[in-house]
């Protein structure tokens, strides 16, 4: 049987239709693709924007802790989890029984241990210990003991120092010139003020350590009986900041002979002669040792956030600096750059804490959060296991190689394999462009057992500061912040170094006050500095953990 060909029974004209109909669909399916690929774009740019309110509200109204859920973290990893080798088999009628690990909580004896301790013994007079019934004297038979915690309020008082002179008449009449001796006043840190080491301390800690501004404190000195003006204190602050340059340049050139930085750097609100706001953004840096032990912390005020500022400040430091992925650090010479582990997580718990049950176990963006956790999970047991031991950052380094040099080098695998596939603008996408150009200088982690692998210890360090902000305002004026940045630098020092700040501050004001100019070196001070073994006991915080708590 022959096979027909329609295509020769039709004539030109019925073709020519046909013709037309078959470009014309194309046309309509070439335009219906060109729709369908609009609208998955404008439902992934919705998809970002209804992720961008949503991390914006959370940011506002919910939990600023980064802490996941064990949901989150168990669902590509939950074998992983939960495994452990060194566990038998369980066998029957066999009983275990597990001890808990000591609480880190500090009790109340613990906390009232080192305070001052005045005992009442309330006891009845020889005439009243007499029994009501027979007159016989009355035996102790036994006591009991009650605590109360007492509160001493604050008090000002003067403290009038008269120096006499004491001359020699018998010199004055052999040699007709008098042998003076005259006594002394204790110094004060600023000679011609009247405000005590003590106060000047109380006064800047009061500011700086608990962000209480000047003008509240006017009113808590006016409530303790004395006036004292926002000049008057300012003044006293400026004054003190002076007097403390000479210990904040030999903290910056300690800083700047270690081999690892960690550095961050916060806006500053700051205001004019008007008390009006201005619209430039000015910058408060912090630059803190990475090391644990001697810990030193420096605040920087400048005016701008380029390279530059970094770059100047650090200029004769040679090492590691660990930092966000702002590339303004790479201005600094001489220095291996080490991002910070926190800031890559960051962007992909965003996209997954925001997610539910059957989007979460599908999104990809959770395999990246994995590979993060899996490295502060090989950190915690570090430090669980070897903190206390001579060679932690050793065993930090041997482990790190066996246990986190792969993961690093999985995530760097994802990264590259997930990235053609995001859209660039999605949070995912954002996120995988974001590790891509950190994770390759990552591997610098490796390197060093000292390193730590993220820069929170720095932002913990600058917090104090983004509190204090909330508070008052610094004038547009370098000097007024570059005072605040030395007194932050001090205070912020003394605390990560277990230091109760107001003994230390009115200690190391004692200090200066009974030193010579040209005594108030490197070589003098080093041993008063917030570091030293030499501090007296007095000044070392007794209830460590104040400064360690979260809050």
């Amino acid at each position: 049987m022959e096979t027909l060909n329609f295509d020769e029974q039709l004539d030109e004209k019925t073709k020519t239709l046909i013709s037309e109909m078959e470009k014309e669909i194309e046309s309509r399916n070439k335009e219906i693709e060109l729709k369908e690929k609009e609208i998955n774009d404008l439902k992934n740019e919705l998809a970002f924007f209804k992720n961008q309110i949503i991390n914006k509200n959370k940011k506002i109204f919910g939990k600023s802790s980064e802490q996941a859920s064990s949901n989150q973290i168990s669902i590509f990893d939950e074998a992983e989890k939960y495994s452990d080798p060194k566990v038998e088999e369980p066998t029957m009628e066999e009983i275990t029984y597990k001890r808990k690990r000591p609480s880190s909580y500090v009790g109340k004896k613990d906390n009232l241990a080192n305070l001052e301790r005045i005992v009442i013994e309330h006891k009845l007079d020889s005439d009243e210990a007499v029994c009501d019934k027979c007159n016989e004297p009355l035996t102790v038979i036994g006591s009991k003991s009650k605590e109360i915690l007492k509160y001493k309020p604050a008090e000002l008082y003067i403290e009038e120092h008269i120096t006499y002179s004491y001359a020699c008449k018998a010199c004055e009449e052999k040699e007709d010139l008098a042998n003076i001796v005259t006594t002394k006043a204790p110094n004060n840190l600023l000679y011609k003020s009247m405000a005590s080491n003590e106060l000047l301390s109380h006064v800047v800690c009061l500011k700086y350590q608990y962000a209480l501004p000047l003008n509240r404190q006017e009113t808590y000195f006016n409530m303790l009986g004395v006036n004292l003006s926002r000049q008057t204190l300012s003044n006293w602050i400026m004054g003190v900041a002076s007097e403390f340059k000479i210990v904040y340049d030999i903290m910056k050139e300690k800083l700047l002979e270690s081999h690892y930085i960690q550095a961050d750097e916060t806006t500053v609100v700051v205001v004019d002669a008007k008390c009006n706001e201005t619209k430039a953004k000015k910058y408060m840096w912090l630059y803190k040792t990475g090391e644990v032990n001697n810990p030193i912390i420096l605040y920087d005020y400048q005016k701008t956030r380029s390279g530059s500022c970094p770059k100047n400040f650090l200029k004769g430091f040679s090492g590691i600096i660990q930092t966000d992925g702002y590339q303004g650090y790479n201005q600094v010479e001489n220095v291996q750059r080490l991002y910070c582990l926190a800031h890559i997580r960051r962007k992909y718990f965003d996209i997954v804490s925001i997610l539910k049950d059957e989007a979460l176990k599908n999104s990809r963006a959770l395999i990246g959060f994995n590979f993060c956790e899996d490295l502060y999970k090989i950190e915690k047991e570090l430090r669980e296991q070897y903190k206390d031991s001579d060679n932690y950052y050793a065993k930090r380094y041997e482990v790190r190689l066996e246990k986190s040099a792969p993961v690093i080098e999985n995530f760097i695998k994802y990264v590259h394999d997930e990235l053609p596939n995001a859209l660039p603008k999605s949070p995912l996408g954002q996120a995988l462009e974001y590790s891509k150009k950190l994770l390759p200088s990552f591997r610098t982690f490796l390197t060093d057992g000292s390193l730590e692998i993220d820069n929170n210890a720095a932002e913990r360090s600058i917090k104090s500061f983004v509190i204090g902000r909330k508070n008052w305002f610094i004038q547009n004026t370098s000097k007024g912040a570059s005072s605040s940045a030395t007194i932050y630098s001090i205070i912020e020092t003394a605390k990560a170094n277990d230091l109760s700040v107001e003994k230390y501050l009115k200690y190391l004001m004692d200090v200066l006050s009974n030193l010579e100019e040209k005594d108030k070196n490197k070589d003098m001070l080093i041993k008063y500095m917030p570091w030293s073994n030499e501090l007296p006991y007095e000044v070392h915080l007794q209830n460590k953990n104040i400064h360690n708590s979260k809050n």
